[in-house]
């Protein structure tokens, strides 16, 4: 998150509290507006809404707070909305429209400078999530929000892609660890963020855990080709494209992280390449990327707050996957209410999706004694020996080892 997003989330965290019975309203009409086409009966709908609306102060923090202030006050100038709205409001999502369209394009020409080094050494990059989706299901209009440039490699080609942009200009943020240096393609999904002109680009090797990785390979193969800012590049083809996002998702919850964004990009991609997502082959696409449930509670939630059509075979099961899709509307209105992980459980899913005792040994020796440098940053030191002073409070973490080992034997 950049440094002016963090300043806008907390304006909108402290600028009003609100009932919930302000905020549904809100929360209502901002999903109303989050879309890029509207039927005649929806903008009638809309219009009708905003003439009897009066919380515009939680609405714009809601939008700020979700991630969608771009595309809403696009839509409320297109559809001659603006009257409506108080000027205090109108002002912020304005200068909020017109930073989305410069950082989009600041942006793209990032990551068009980072394809060309790489695919120059023979080594195919796709772009992944919001510019993949603003050049595709947004128009390339300014209109998805984005602090950062992803990108997608095959898993074997990432280390390499990474030197190139190295030798490019770009600088590295260092590894937690240098024993990670040996484990580096077992954690996570890509590698440490790369940085240049303020920047940041997020080098992806895998979407989902080990299992999808044949489905990953395959689709970076078959990827579809975009022309974008006068530049060709590859997305994902749909389906794929869908799975990923899904997954994304999962992992912000798993953050304590709710956006509207996050959906109203997987509505989008739905609602443009719906017949190839939702078919015969989801359901086994969903089971090979190892995300079938929460496939079903996010199409609960196209079903119920989009009106999409989903199949029934496809929609949330009874139980805990109904009530995590149920829990949609109540989080919109509440997103600073969606609870993380604790760090225990973190560490844990972290730890077990190592393979191999030796890559879960190199993993917490590496996290109880980390780099001097992630020291300073991690307790704000100024220098590295009263960071080194640190070491011994990490040696905690072994309580959180020996519980971990405890808590396996009883689940046995």
């Amino acid at each position: 998150m950049t440094a002016s997003q963090s300043g806008e989330r907390s304006a909108g965290d402290n600028r009003i509290q609100a009932s919930v019975e302000d905020r549904e309203p809100a929360a209502r009409l901002l999903l109303m507006l989050s879309r890029v086409e509207f039927p005649d009966e929806e903008k009638e709908q809309i219009r009708e809404a905003c003439e009897s609306f009066t919380g515009w102060k939680l609405f714009t923090d809601l939008a700020i707070r979700h991630g969608v202030a771009a595309l809403v006050w696009q839509n409320f100038c297109d559809q001659s909305l603006e009257g409506y709205m108080p000027d205090p409001e109108r002002a912020i999502l304005e200068g909020l429209r017109f930073k989305a369209i410069a950082r989009v394009t600041y942006i793209t020409g990032v990551a068009a400078a980072a394809v060309a080094v790489i695919e120059k050494e023979g080594i195919r990059v796709l772009l992944l999530k919001g510019l993949a989706l603003e050049h595709t299901v947004y128009g390339s209009r300014g209109l998805r929000q984005m602090s950062d440039a992803d990108l997608l490699v095959n898993q074997k080609d990432a280390l390499r892609a990474r030197e190139l942009l190295i030798g490019a200009g770009f600088t590295s943020m260092p590894l937690k660890s240098r024993l990670y240096r040996h484990i580096i393609l077992d954690l996570g999904n890509h590698l440490p963020e790369l940085h240049r002109g303020g920047m940041s680009v997020d080098l992806h090797y895998r979407l989902f855990g080990p299992e999808g990785s044949e489905m990953v390979s395959r689709a970076i193969d078959q990827a579809d080709e975009i022309i974008a800012g006068g530049n060709t590049f590859h997305v994902l083809p749909p389906q794929t494209a869908f799975l990923a996002l899904v997954s994304h998702i999962y992992k912000h919850r798993i953050k304590g992280e709710f956006q509207l964004r996050l959906y109203t990009d997987i509505f989008l991609l739905l609602a443009k390449h719906g017949e190839s997502i939702i078919n015969e082959t989801l359901p086994a696409a969903a089971e090979q990327a190892g995300i079938p449930g929460e496939v079903r509670v996010v199409l609960a939630v196209m079903d119920e707050a989009w009106g999409l059509t989903v199949p029934r075979g496809l929609m949330a099961l009874p139980g805990e996957e109904q009530v995590r899709a149920a829990s949609f509307m109540h989080d919109l209105m509440h997103p600073h209410q969606v609870k993380p992980e604790s760090q225990y459980e973190m560490f844990r899913r972290n730890l077990d999706s190592l393979k191999g005792f030796r890559k879960k040994l190199v993993f917490i020796t590496g996290d109880i004694f980390p780099s001097v440098e992630f020291m300073r940053q991690r307790y704000g030191c100024r220098t590295r020996l009263s960071a080194m002073l640190f070491y011994p409070h990490r040696l905690g973490k072994l309580f959180w080892i020996l519980g971990l080992s405890k808590g396996k034997k009883q689940e046995k």
